[in-house]
């Protein structure tokens, strides 16, 4: 197993979503213009590392994924429901296995956004800062 990442984490999304969605064209980020009904926009709004014990510490990724439909509500809870099969475990482009710990959705301004996390602990060593060797003479 090796270490994941962030990226790694977004990446295993996005991998999953053209599985899931062949023929649909996925982005990602900030998208100023050619985004089309139909296509899917995955962001990363927030992300946490919290340091448990020593060197092991609890990663906190959300991605949101957020689906331009054509035709309404009903769409968006199709695609939702799509959305919530295909984000429950992902594969990392290193092979790794991550299980989505929370999921929601909602449908804001006619656009759906699939909220989903992917809780998951790595150890991060760190470098031992060893003190310097002290030599004492003694006098007498």
């Amino acid at each position: 197993m090796s270490e994941i990442s962030f990226s790694s984490i977004y990446d295993g999304v996005s991998l999953a979503l053209h599985a899931a969605f062949p023929s649909v064209q996925v982005h990602g980020g900030n998208v100023k213009q050619g985004l089309n009904p139909g296509d899917l926009n995955v962001i990363m709004p927030s992300a946490g590392n919290t340091r448990q014990v020593g060197t092991r510490f609890l990663r906190t990724p959300t991605l949101d994924v957020i689906y331009y439909p054509k035709e309404g509500m009903a769409e968006c809870c199709e695609a939702a429901e799509t959305l919530v099969h295909a984000l429950e475990d992902i594969t990392t482009p290193e092979g790794d296995l991550v299980h989505c710990t929370s999921c929601e959705w909602s449908v804001e301004e006619g656009v759906l956004h699939v909220l989903v996390e992917y809780d998951h602990h790595v150890y991060i060593p760190r470098e031992q800062d060893l003190m310097e060797t002290l030599n004492l003479e003694m006098e007498g």
